[in-house]
């Protein structure tokens, strides 16, 4: 299988290269979600095993979703934060869950890195010494779990538990954009994995700003056909907007959402679809004018555009306002009034 043959091929460059890679940081997207978590941390391990590398993982932003840093917190995952300049320190990187292109990371563009292991769609400018992109599997933490699995190494308890819940996470329980190969890997790993702390991790304590937000996209939100959408305005965390995007499209008869937050001079946008051809990648980064602005799958897509911290609020309305016209437009919505707000009042 071509699956088997990558993820040998990733074993025997650790094997190989372990002692020129060492030491390694191992890098995920910004304000990092369960599936770079897990794949980090599970790259980490097989970089440790296979080719005794001295690893460090970090990551740009914060982990903002409270089911996010409880999964850091209970598991104990060796991710910090990126300190100032610690790229330049390190000669060997790698990257999981994005490439360097993309404008979520803070890998410099035009530098190779190492490795990449990606379920992203490949990037043009995509370069490294070892890069295994593969847009087939679910999760990004799905190939690094079948690297594990064909390696023959220990997995500890914590590790298994990451691994079932960023596949999880990633695939919404195995019902969004999951192949036999991330159930495979999920049913692998189950068994190895912490039920409690599984529950403990899905079910965490909420903070008032969560409430909050939620509270606003709810009494902004607008539905127009099977359109179901709102704008959360200045956000303390952009992966609000993400789990907003998820959350409204849960609304009964609704096909799509999109959602848009601001966060320190950006606006932040995502689209959910239930349709599994719905090609919600696509349709965003043509919505936010290419350029690597967004990225996504056929039922999952984030992007971001560059406003400006000191932008005045009727330049960020303008935008808003834009973004949102131009995706209901693409969903046939041409009429200002085919939209209404159900919920403004109550």
């Amino acid at each position: 299988m071509q699956v088997t043959r990558r993820a040998k091929a990733l074993l025997d460059f650790l094997a190989v290269e372990g002692k020129r890679l060492s030491p390694l940081l191992i890098l995920t997207h910004d304000h990092p979600d369960p599936d770079a978590l897990a794949s980090a941390w599970g790259l980490a391990h097989l970089a440790r095993q296979m080719g005794g590398i001295r690893v460090r993982i970090a990551y740009g932003g914060a982990i903002g979703r409270a089911e996010n840093r409880m999964m850091a917190e209970r598991l104990g995952i060796p991710a910090e934060v990126l300190r100032p300049r610690e790229l330049d320190s390190f000669e060997h990187a790698a990257l999981v869950d994005t490439q360097p292109a993309f404008r979520n990371n803070r890998f410099p563009p035009r530098r190779k890195p190492a490795i990449i292991v990606d379920h992203h769609p490949l990037n043009a400018a995509t370069r490294a010494d070892f890069a295994w992109i593969d847009k087939t599997a679910g999760a990004t933490t799905t190939l690094v779990a079948e690297a594990l699995l064909a390696s023959g190494v220990r997995v500890p308890p914590r590790l298994s538990t990451a691994i079932v819940y960023g596949i999880g996470s990633e695939t919404q329980n195995l019902g969004r954009e999951a192949t036999g190969r991330d159930l495979a890997v999920y049913q692998a790993f189950w068994p190895k994995a912490s039920v409690k702390t599984l529950w403990n991790i899905s079910y965490p304590r909420r903070s008032s700003d969560f409430f909050a937000t939620i509270t606003r996209a709810i009494r902004r939100a607008f539905i127009a056909r099977n359109v179901i959408g709102t704008n959360l305005g200045p956000l303390k965390s952009p992966d609000r907007v993400a789990q907003v995007a998820d959350f409204l499209l849960t609304h009964e008869n609704m096909r799509w959402s999109i959602v848009t937050g601001r966060y320190r001079g950006r606006l932040h946008v995502s689209l959910r679809t239930t349709d599994p051809a719905g090609a919600a990648g696509p349709l965003l980064k043509r919505l936010l004018g290419g350029r690597n602005r967004a990225g996504g799958h056929q039922m999952i897509a984030g992007g971001a555009l560059d406003v400006g911290a000191d932008a005045s609020e009727e330049k960020w309305r303008e935008i808003e306002d834009a973004v949102t016209l131009a995706f209901l437009e693409s969903r046939g919505v041409k009429r200002p009034e085919d939209r209404v707000r159900p919920y403004e009042n109550a």
